[in-house]
């Protein structure tokens, strides 16, 4: 229907399309995350988060489930530059002059598998869930931790250790989970060749994509020079190139991702990326990304999995936190300030989500027994994370005071 049957007016009631949910989506969040920031200090990224809760199919029902299917390549974009800047910033170097840095987080991923692990299987969850679950709970949210040390310009100790951690951790947890489907496939009863050949062809094959395009990209930079604007054109291309042929090739996206960022450093030898700095136009991305993150996250069912859910963040914190405690000395930190990486380390959102949707499509019944637990745990550090790491940075010394908080 026309209003006053006039036909150059628009119909009514008018029909928005994934366009104008974007502005509206990007407009409030922006909006929430100063308003956050502002008046209550506490990080931008709760604000824009609550704003994907409320406009999200859960609560207000503004972005419904299509709509979220559909602005899907602006969470790859988003969640793509930050797993290649993260990728960027490992030093392996570093790693080599102080080794107990790996041992720290090694034995970090390891007793958080564990604890999630041994309490998940105390809830009645079958073991091949209650490790897919722990293997979820490695991970922590790169696309915080990233946006936090932006928003607050931290830099010292206890920054790149979080850093270098969240990045290892997102190794591990994607690695992991892609080593898990062929656990998967022989609790489906899968021929012997897909139990064995799947995770390889996940993990080289993501491996080798994110090499090549890894060299594809530092050949072109060594041609075209180091202007700004055009590595960051150059890049964003690139990774959607990464995610374009990972989802054709059917391979992990963000371990392509994340690798993509590692490789290219290595390749870097000429130091091609050393003015790299993504403008803040592509925070835009960022905003969308968490907004988006808050209107996938789940709120059925949330009564029956409280106990669970409060379990996994509570064995997850421990797990990461003994073994930073341990090593403190070894690694060369104090124990406080091993304390404060354990806070940094907290955060969980689009990855994880975006691991346990990848569960949901490929073993479904064993992604039902642990999803309403799952989710209420991403959500609860999704909201907690952030204003534990932003206390972290503080606390550490490591953070510049944000001009735009009301004091």
């Amino acid at each position: 229907m026309r209003l006053l049957d006039l036909p150059f007016l628009p119909a009514w009631p008018p029909v928005i399309g994934p366009l104008g949910w974007v502005a509206v989506l990007l407009f409030a969040a922006i909006l929430a995350g100063e308003a956050a920031r502002r008046w209550s200090g506490t990080s931008r990224v709760i604000g824009y988060l609550a704003v994907g809760c409320v406009l999200g199919p859960q609560l207000a029902g503004v972005i419904d489930r299509a709509t979220l299917v559909q602005l899907r390549v602006v969470v790859d974009i988003a969640f793509g530059l930050l797993l290649f800047e993260l990728g960027q910033r490992v030093d392996l170097g570093w790693l080599r002059r102080n080794p107990w840095l790996l041992v720290t987080s090694v034995l970090e991923a390891a007793l958080t598998f564990v604890a999630v692990f041994a309490l998940t299987t105390l809830f009645g969850v079958r073991p091949v869930a209650a490790a897919a679950a722990s293997v979820i709970a490695v991970a922590t949210s790169a696309a915080i931790v990233i946006t936090a040390v932006k928003d607050l310009r931290a830099q010292g100790q206890v920054t790149e250790r979080v850093l270098l951690f969240t990045a290892l951790n997102t190794a591990y947890a994607v690695v992991g989970l892609t080593l898990m489907f062929g656990w998967l496939h022989f609790e489906s009863a899968s021929p012997v060749l897909t139990v064995l050949l799947h995770p390889l062809y996940l993990l080289a094959g993501s491996l080798l994509l994110a090499g090549a395009l890894a060299w594809v990209l530092i050949r072109l930079l060594r041609a075209f020079g180091r202007r700004t604007s055009f590595q960051f054109a150059l890049t964003l291309s690139m990774v959607l190139l990464t995610v374009a042929i990972a989802g054709l090739l059917e391979l992990s996206v963000p371990l392509a991702l994340l690798a993509l960022g590692v490789l290219a450093r290595l390749v870097d030898r000429e130091r091609h990326f050393v003015s790299l700095r993504f403008p803040e136009t592509a925070m835009l991305f960022v905003v969308l990304l968490f907004a988006l993150t808050g209107a996938s996250l789940e709120f059925r069912g949330w009564a029956a999995a409280l106990p669970l859910a409060v379990g996994i963040v509570g064995a997850r914190f421990v797990g990461k936190l003994v073994p930073v405690l341990l090593l403190a000395r070894p690694s060369s930190i104090t124990m406080r300030k091993a304390s404060l990486i354990n806070f940094g380390l907290a955060p969980m959102s689009a990855l994880a989500l975006l691991m346990l949707d990848e569960l949901m499509r490929e073993a479904p019944l064993i992604a039902q027994e642990i999803a309403a637990g799952m989710h209420l745990a991403i959500t609860i550090l999704a909201f907690l994370g952030p204003p534990l790491l932003h206390y972290a940075l503080r606390a550490a010394g490591e953070a510049v005071a944000d001009e735009g908080v009301s004091r």
